[in-house]
């Protein structure tokens, strides 16, 4: 018999855990029938790879329905549903949701075999199946989350980390131009070495993003600003570049508050950029309005809407629009929903062929409101908004 603790004798198993230790070919044989009919992450993963810990884990199952064994429930004790759940994140394509649907599959197929077989299960013993599979879904799944998330993280930090080598050339490579002495050259030079110097302070928060946690305000640089003036730099940029195709104008009114001026020019880059590589139509809208104490940043354009399946995951690092034909590296949105976040807020995504695509960054006017009251100290009265 295989469990995880390498039980070989069947001398202590009870007269129904000996008849399901019996079925465990039948039951995984539905099983893997019904998961490579009805997951997707499942189609193509060789079998050694699709069983993985799950036999020891049906091994565990017979043990607990075996009292003069003493094992509390299959997952209790062993770590192999972490391991499941970790493999699943290692070696296949599955999402969440799949690793909550195999382990069901394998309990509804448990019960089915077994009651086309004539064996029954008492109230105590469909107690424990109940635990069983409810301990070993919940231990899977956080390993699963946990594994998929740092490997995000993982190759978010290293890309941007990576891409200081080239940058390092590029701004050498300016300060020779520079030196030139040739006018037009010189302003050439000093163009490329100001959006190297731009790209280097990107790489450092797209990596600050990476590290923070939510609301890390300690990490801000307040100041007081007015996002009407930062939209229009963010259009005015956008419609300077000899790239863009498509107008961006600016609505709404003035809202002054205090915020970290340049994350958040930074952040509304990134959505004005977005809305420029996918929009389908000749202009973006930046509008920006105030309501509650609260500054609503919007950035919109026309287009194909973005799928309500990736609504979920589309602020996750690494998530590059597989469906667009324009991918991008997955991490724009996840920098601009941590920045919101930290200065104690979110970005809120409407998407529809009628009306056109909306991200909406919706922050508190004043951030000094999320601080601990001892760090308040710092923000003088001279320096208070008028």
């Amino acid at each position: 018999m295989l469990s995880t603790d390498l039980t070989t004798t069947e001398l202590h198993l009870s007269a129904t855990a000996s008849r399901v230790l019996a079925l465990r070919e039948a039951v995984f044989a539905e099983w893997e029938s019904r998961v490579r009919a009805g997951l997707s992450g499942a189609a193509t993963v060789a079998h050694p790879i699709l069983l993985d810990t799950l036999p020891m884990f049906y091994g565990n199952l017979v043990e607990a329905l075996s009292p003069a064994i003493g094992r509390e429930n299959a997952a209790s004790n062993t770590t192999a549903a972490a391991g499941h759940g970790a493999e699943r994140a290692r070696t296949t394509e599955y999402k969440t949701a799949e690793v909550v649907q195999e382990y069901q599959i394998l309990r509804d197929c448990l019960r089915e075999v077994c009651e086309a077989h004539g064996v029954s299960f008492t109230a105590e013993e469909l107690t424990i199946i109940t635990r069983s599979f409810d301990q070993a879904i919940r231990e899977a799944v956080s390993e699963f989350a946990a594994i998929q998330s740092a490997f995000r993280e993982r190759i978010a930090a290293s890309l941007t980390h990576d891409m200081r080598t080239p940058l390092a050339v590029i701004m050498t490579a300016a300060q020779f131009l520079a030196k030139s002495g040739d006018i037009g050259t010189i302003k050439i030079a000093e163009k490329i070495a100001t959006q190297a110097r731009r790209l280097e302070s990107m790489f450092q928060e797209q990596l600050d993003a990476i590290d923070s946690a939510p609301v890390r305000t300690e990490q801000l640089q307040l100041s007081h600003c007015d996002a009407l003036e930062i939209a229009r730099q963010v259009a005015a940029d956008i419609n300077d570049a000899a790239a863009a195709k498509v107008h961006c104008e600016v609505t709404g009114q003035s809202v002054h508050g205090w915020w970290d001026r340049k994350a958040i020019l930074r952040a509304l880059e990134n959505l004005a950029g977005n809305a420029v590589k996918y929009g389908t139509g000749k202009q973006v809208t930046i509008d920006v309005s105030a309501a509650h104490g609260r500054v609503i940043l919007s950035v919109h354009n026309s287009g194909n809407p973005i799928d309500e399946q990736r609504h979920a995951g589309i602020f996750r690092y690494l998530n590059r629009g597989e469906t667009h034909q324009q991918k991008g590296w997955g991490i724009g949105l996840p920098f601009v929903q941590s920045v919101a976040i930290r200065h104690g807020g979110t970005v809120v995504l409407d998407s529809a062929a009628d009306t056109g695509t909306t991200f909406a960054i919706d922050i508190p006017c004043d951030a000094r409101q999320l601080t601990p009251q001892s760090a308040l100290a710092k923000f003088s009265d001279d320096r208070a908004a008028p």
